[in-house]
């Protein structure tokens, strides 16, 4: 997602926007404490969704979307994608689902092709909070991070990139448009993001607390990263990779750790990025160490979403096929 703001491993936060060094604060930002614990598999309390209402204006935002006349996306891949598929952060298909139905929405109701990212998440950030979903996995906990950074820089910006939103600066010649404020990029679906927002969900639908996809869901999602994976974000591959490793009778803990930080192409990703890692093999093999242990966690979240492995906190057991 184009995190790194050098050649060294550092990354910024999605709340303060501070830069730090993931290898020397893997926990999350050592400013604000941003990010700990987010990449790492949860257990989610037992609260209902609310319960929905036609007549309720805020209850309508978490409806299937109405169809809307859109563009077809752009998928944006780059040595990142190509090697680890989604940042390390992005472990949760709920969270971005929720943005794109409340996209939708919005986008209906204003009679707009695009909503300012600014109210986007200031409508999302006030159903968050009305209807107590900060206890989801994905979703923010509104005492550490009330502007919704997490929902941005980790969910939003994984979607743009794979083709299910499109995000724009309002200012003309502006190149990385993340640089910018949030009141200065508009944001749409695309006809891919709007697809998927209009596919039923057990949580937004049905009102269970099993954040599972359901398998209309899982069979568009998989069929969805096998296409981009043609453009060089290589989503599919890696969980296909992971899904096929722990089949065979690995265990998702210390063998998926080993199997990432024995991968040459991991192992040639880090070198290239981090002059410390050539210069230094201890430092080499720590940022290594820090990454294996992140990405298989965020790899094995969103497998057991995609109900390819069972949802129980160290169990790693096939369930489903990938």
């Amino acid at each position: 997602m184009g995190l790194f703001t050098t050649q060294e491993n550092r990354i910024r936060c999605g709340k303060c926007n501070t830069e730090f060094d993931l290898n020397r604060n893997p926990d999350g930002c050592p400013l604000c404490g941003f990010g700990k614990n987010t990449a790492k598999e949860s257990v989610t309390e037992s609260k209902a969704m609310p319960k929905k209402n036609q007549d309720d204006q805020a209850s309508i935002y978490f409806q299937i979307p109405p169809s809307l006349k859109l563009s077809f996306g752009k998928v944006i891949s780059d040595d990142e994608t190509k090697t680890w598929g989604a940042w390390l952060m992005f472990n949760d298909f709920f969270a971005p689902k929720f943005l794109s139905r409340v996209l939708a929405w919005k986008m209906q109701k204003e009679n707009s092709d695009s909503i300012l990212l600014s109210d986007l998440i200031s409508e999302s950030i006030g159903l968050i909070r009305e209807h107590n979903l900060s206890h989801l996995k994905g979703f923010p906990n509104l005492e550490k991070d009330k502007e919704g950074g997490r929902l941005v820089h980790h969910f939003l910006r994984t979607f743009v990139n794979m083709g299910l939103v499109n995000a724009r600066s309002i200012e003309k010649g502006i190149e990385d448009v993340w640089k910018e404020k949030w009141d200065k990029i508009k944001v749409s679906l695309t006809k891919e993001g709007l697809e998927f927002a209009q596919i039923k969900n057990r949580v937004f639908d049905d009102g269970t607390t099993e954040q599972i996809l359901t398998l209309e869901e899982k069979k568009w999602i998989i069929y969805h990263l096998k296409q981009i994976d043609k453009e060089g974000y290589k989503e599919y591959s890696i969980l296909k990779g992971i899904y096929n490793f722990l089949k065979a009778g690995n265990n998702g803990n210390k063998d998926l750790w080993a199997w990432f930080e024995n991968n040459e192409k991991f192992k040639k990703y880090i070198l290239s990025r981090s002059e410390r890692a050539r210069k230094d093999d201890k430092k080499f093999k720590k940022q290594l160490y820090n990454y294996a242990r992140s990405f298989a966690s965020a790899k094995v979240s969103l497998l057991r979403e995609l109900g390819v492995v069972k949802d129980k906190r160290n169990d790693y057991s096939i369930i489903g096929e990938f």
